[in-house]
């Protein structure tokens, strides 16, 4: 595993990272951007019904925020820097909805022009650091290894293990020489791990399932190195109205790719070429951890312009290893 040292301590005026709190206990608190907990479809669906108000205050806030068709830079609090940050909101994932409306992907943007990270992945990082069961000296296995994230992460945990997947010819745990990034690579494929069970407290991953043909394989997997009581906390490409996950294409035992929708492809930070999106998630996702091994599955939404995140809809999903003898669900 691979050691960092302390974080720096950051200049000037300090936020804990975890509490929010501006010049110690006794200072100003930012609020906290974790504005509601899904365990399921129905609860999601009714949480929807209930709250058509605050999604519209919302929406206006962020039309203020985005109401500029060039890119553009404003202040928030960057969780993985500790400090306030200048972020960036651009149109180059821009998409539209249902109803015609224009959005930049929300999730992709609002980057932090210090360390890189976009709004989905300073929420993944910053609902690690707010978990009450958060160590900076527990063991993390992060399924990144190029990417801004892993010395983000590395500045938080004093024991992380990072990867890439980087192909069907290499063998778990094999370390590669990527020229492209001048660093050696752990290659590891989800649906079979080199590491020994139990080897960690958090396993962390940031859109990766929905390029994971047999994704629950992946999942057992994940429960298998966590320790019982671990966490598995990760981000996917989530559709909120689908009950059931929705296949794109499938892997024959020959390797031959079927595919049962229009080919999606994804960016790759490893081949320039784009990875495969195999489906997309619905609500059964929850069922399939639970089926699995894990309990207190949920979904996490979360907004909060303060800290760069803006567009409601992103979702973070936690589960944890159930300790022995207790029920999983």
């Amino acid at each position: 595993m691979t050691t960092h040292p302390p974080a720096p301590t950051p200049t000037g005026t300090a936020i804990d990272a975890r509490a929010g709190a501006l010049g110690g206990a006794s200072g100003v608190r930012l609020p906290s951007p974790w504005i509601a907990r899904f365990d399921g479809e129905a609860g999601f669906a009714a949480a929807m019904t209930a709250a058509q108000g605050l999604l519209a205050t919302v929406g206006g806030i962020d039309d203020q925020i985005v109401a500029c068709r060039h890119p553009r830079d404003y202040t928030a609090y960057c969780q993985s820097c500790a400090t306030f940050t200048t972020m960036r909101i651009d149109w180059r994932h821009a998409g539209t909805t249902p109803d015609g409306s224009v959005h930049p992907a929300w999730t992709e943007t609002s980057v932090c022009t210090a360390c890189g990270l976009n709004s989905r992945m300073r929420a993944l990082l910053g609902f690690v650091l707010a978990h009450g069961d958060y160590r900076r000296d527990a063991r993390c296995y992060l399924a990144e290894r190029v990417t801004p994230s892993y010395p983000a992460f590395g500045r938080h945990f004093e024991h992380l293990t990072g990867s890439e997947y980087l192909g069907r010819d290499r063998r778990p745990g094999e370390r590669v020489h990527l020229p492209a990034f001048d660093a050696e690579v752990r290659h590891e494929d989800l649906t079979g791990l080199s590491f020994a069970d139990a080897s960690f407290e958090w396993v962390v991953t940031q859109d990766v399932f929905e390029h994971v043909p047999d994704y629950p394989a992946a999942f057992a997997e994940c429960a298998r190195v966590l320790v019982a009581g671990g966490h598995l906390v990760f981000t996917v490409p989530f559709n909120s109205g689908l009950s059931r996950t929705q296949v794109r294409a499938l892997v024959h035992p020959d390797g031959r790719i079927e595919h049962r929708l229009p080919p999606e492809v994804h960016g790759n930070p490893v081949e320039g070429g784009g990875a495969l999106c195999f489906q997309n998630f619905g609500w059964d996702l929850v069922d399939t951890l639970r089926g699995v091994g894990f309990t207190d599955v949920a979904a996490h939404a979360y907004w909060g312009p303060w800290l760069g995140h803006v567009g409601f809809g992103g979702l973070v999903f936690s589960a944890r290893k159930a300790p022995p003898g207790r029920a999983v669900g």
